[in-house]
């Protein structure tokens, strides 16, 4: 009988292919039972995101601040992020049926169903106070590492990105094993600043993460 990891590994492996449209309509199938999957074994990315966010506004502030959350999914970020306060959270996500799911629940101001890229999308410059991207790094390259271009645009000067993914990824994927010199590109041209660098201990089942904070410059 197969179990809860085992379930999650195959849909795991479904949304990693290589073609993008096959991706997507990987995802659909699984909006319906996406989140009860990610619980069932202890997926953690959306909390490390919300934990950076917390420790860079203060209580009384959050009311204020203006937050995109990055490929969205059905708004797992947005439910935690809504608990400590935040209210102005834009979701941005491809994928029309889980974007759905955070409609339902009314997580977020503005839905962009979209992908990001490095190409400038239709949203002002400086617009948010932080940008969060949850488990948006996938086999396949599901989101570019070139698009850490965009959610600088994307982000006022003093404010914060916060990125989690599966460790792994950036050590052995042929795409995101670029990502982190393009991160430290990106420092030493002086766009952002590196805040903090943790490995987040079982991402999900046995696998760590890796939670990235920059300051946007």
């Amino acid at each position: 009988m197969a179990t809860n990891e085992d379930r999650l590994q195959n849909k795991v492996a479904s949304i990693s292919c290589k073609s993008v449209e096959e991706s997507q309509r990987n995802y659909e199938k699984w909006a319906e039972t996406y989140e009860k999957d990610l619980h069932n074994v202890g997926y953690s990315a959306h909390l490390a995101v919300c934990t950076r966010m917390c420790e860079k506004f203060p209580p009384e502030t959050r009311p204020h601040v203006r937050i995109l959350d990055v490929g969205a999914g059905t708004g797992l970020a947005a439910k935690e992020l809504r608990k400590q306060g935040f209210k102005h959270i834009d979701g941005l996500e491809p994928q029309g049926t889980m974007l759905d799911k955070a409609r339902e629940l009314d997580l977020y101001e503005n839905y962009f169903q979209t992908f990001i890229t490095e190409k400038p999308l239709d949203i002002p410059a400086n617009t948010y106070d932080a940008v969060t991207g949850s488990g948006i790094y996938a086999e396949g390259g599901h989101v570019p590492c070139e698009a850490l271009i965009e959610m600088i645009r994307l982000v006022k000067p003093g404010g914060y990105i916060a990125l989690c993914t599966r460790h792994v990824l950036v050590q052995n994927s042929e795409i995101y094993k670029f990502l982190e010199p393009l991160m430290d590109k990106l420092e030493a041209e002086g766009k952002w600043k590196k805040e903090s660098r943790e490995i987040w201990p079982r991402f999900y089942m046995d696998k760590d993460g890796i939670v990235w904070c920059y300051k946007v410059l």
